[in-house]
């Protein structure tokens, strides 16, 4: 190598890591929105170019005349000359941060380097230099075949609720005259501004699955669970491998439900919105069908202010074993994270071969997600593993994330699309904390009763802990003996009780809100002195102090139902007078 290859490539890596570590010194570097493309990041905060690199922007130059370092002085200057210091934009108003340390605001940021509103009259000739271009255009050359046809799916102008998160859902019937191919699927974005993410799936027949108008879903819609669309921010669309398509028409899939989450953090209660799917379909079916396969995990605690967190999710040997009735070719990834996610990495693992890279987004960035395609599928067979690695970041957060379909909760998962579709048996092959999602059909059979109080699998187990444990969270003294009955006789419970846990606040279903809460009212109180049936009113506390007395976990659950109009049911039946207060490889061979 010679020197001047090597110096630049010295030079290359160089500023590839300094771009990173510059994110670090400053408060709030990791999440500075794009002003003109809502809900995009600027990664490159001091540079023109919002991905980093280039000339730099004039926060940039104030940074680098700074010694590239967050000083007072740096703070309190307004380098985009809108009005607002450096400090107010990047929520350290007093000049107080230091690189480690949480920003005293980590809400409401904006871009200290371009001038806001960046289309406003003072701001439009500072802002002479900033792209606020379209994403780029979708390219798929089947989509132009002359047997192909197509057909939009749209919500009907809706109103957008005031509130962060809204999932919205509303089902469209497809052709039935015949069977087609789904060959792929282009978003139509009306409102980019609440934006986050789409998924259409398939439905389970027609009667009582058709959802007539727009309506408020939560995390989905019951019998219409299997995913055969998805966009989520930066995807330009779906294009599947010319080899395979996903069965819909007579005879397969007729009803789909899209299912729409808006994301408006500004609780803005004058917006609308009406986009969809433009759905890519052909008579000429192609050689496979083709399906979705979902791994990673479905658990997960990332705790404040840390710089670097792992979670591990696995499609275990023995799963894979157990879902797969033969081999199957994976045609394209797609890793999804959301705004704490910094790489994402599946891999695919054989006894005696190296391990196969499927994915590996590194740096991963939630705004310009990479669908990774392979025009010669990866083969999976019968004993292989798929293991999903997700490092996050939590530098600029206080609290502690949880999964969750939220705009600001995370999620660690990876969409493959495969075929033959016949050869999977279950879609999902994931975990939760270290339960393998393939043992609840064969072990946990009625999982989705469980979740259904008025069940006659789960009637008789609901009364049981109704009557021997309290909601409102006392340890009442018979109520571990009917908990230990209870789990000794129900694997799910006993199990995978967590992973319904996780489910219960998108329920339509009071009792069994009250069931969960019972289940837990042992976790941490000891039983109290007395045979104590009702509730008391709890010891004062101060102001500011928290609620930890029994009965605050379920009044706050109760608290946070009554803001969401969904689930006001839940709340109306809820008896308030029980409650006082609130590695790169090389593929495997066939």
């Amino acid at each position: 190598m010679g020197t001047s290859t090597f110096l630049l490539l010295v030079l290359c890596v160089s500023g590839v890591l300094s771009y990173g570590s510059f994110r670090l010194k400053i408060p709030n570097g990791d999440h500075v929105p794009h002003p003109c493309k809502p809900n995009f990041i600027w990664h490159g905060v001091g540079h023109k170019n919002a991905q980093g690199g280039g000339s730099r922007n004039p926060f940039g130059l104030d940074f680098a005349s700074n010694g590239q370092n967050w000083t007072a002085a740096l703070c309190r200057l307004d380098s985009d000359g809108d009005g607002l210091t450096n400090g107010q934009e990047l929520g350290d108003p007093d000049c107080v941060w230091t690189p480690g340390s949480i920003p005293p605001r980590t809400t409401n940021i904006s871009h200290p380097g371009v001038c806001d509103p960046w289309n406003s009259v003072k701001c439009v000739s500072k802002n002479s230099w900033l792209d606020c271009s379209s994403f780029e255009e979708f390219a798929c050359d089947a989509i132009n075949d002359p047997d192909v046809l197509n057909m939009t799916i749209r919500f009907p102008r809706t109103k957008v609720p005031a509130q962060e998160t809204t999932y919205i859902c509303f089902s469209f019937e497809l052709p039935s005259d015949q069977e087609y191919h789904l060959i792929a699927t282009k978003p139509y974005i009306d409102n980019k501004n609440v934006m986050h993410h789409m998924v259409l799936t398939a439905c389970e027949g027609m009667a009582g699955r058709l959802i007539p108008e727009p309506r408020e879903c939560l995390m989905g819609s019951a019998g219409c669970t299997e995913m055969i669309g998805l966009w989520s921010l930066g995807m330009t669309g779906q294009c599947f491998n010319s080899q395979a398509g996903i069965r819909i028409g007579k005879g397969y899939t007729t009803l789909v439900t899209l299912q729409i989450h808006w994301t408006n953090p500004d609780e803005v209660d004058t917006w609308y919105d009406s986009s969809g799917l433009i759905l890519y379909y052909t008579p000429k079916l192609r050689q496979y069908n083709a399906a979705v396969l979902q791994v990673g995990q479905n658990y997960l605690n990332i705790p404040p202010g840390i710089p670097s967190v792992v979670q591990r999710g696995t499609c275990t040997s023995r799963c894979s074993r157990l879902v797969m009735r033969g081999p199957i070719h994976i045609a394209s990834a797609f890793n999804h994270m959301h705004y704490l996610g910094i790489r994402q990495n599946v891999t695919l693992t054989r006894p005696g071969l190296p391990p196969v890279t499927i994915a590996d987004d590194n740096p991963y960035s939630y705004d310009s997600p990479k669908t990774h395609t392979f025009d010669t599928p990866i083969v999976m067979k019968p004993g292989d593993e798929l293991q999903t690695l997700c490092t996050f970041q939590s530098r600029s957060r206080d609290t502690t994330t949880m999964f969750g379909e939220g705009s600001y909760d995370e999620m660690c998962i990876n969409f493959m699309t495969y075929f033959p579709a016949e050869n999977l048996t279950n879609k999902m092959c994931s975990q939760w904390k270290d339960v393998d999602i393939c043992d609840l059909p064969m072990k946990c059979p009625n999982f989705l009763a469980l979740l259904n109080s008025s069940a006659p699998s789960t009637a008789a187990m609901t009364k049981k802990i109704l009557d021997h444990c309290d909601p409102a969270g006392y340890c009442r003294p018979e109520c571990p003996a009917a908990i230990q009955q209870v789990q000794e006789e129900n694997w799910c419970i006993k199990h995978a009780f967590g992973l319904m846990e996780d489910r219960y606040l998108f329920m339509e279903d009071a009792k069994f809100l009250k069931f969960v809460a019972a289940m837990k009212s042992c976790d941490h109180k000891p039983a109290p002195s007395g045979n104590m049936t009702t509730p008391t009113t709890p010891r004062p506390q101060g102001p500011g102090q928290p609620q930890t007395d029994p009965g605050s976990m379920f009044l706050n659950l109760i608290k946070q139902l009554d803001s969401r109009p969904l689930l006001q049911n839940i709340v109306m039946n809820v008896n308030y007078n029980t409650i006082q207060y609130p590695g790169n490889g090389s593929q495997p061979k066939n």
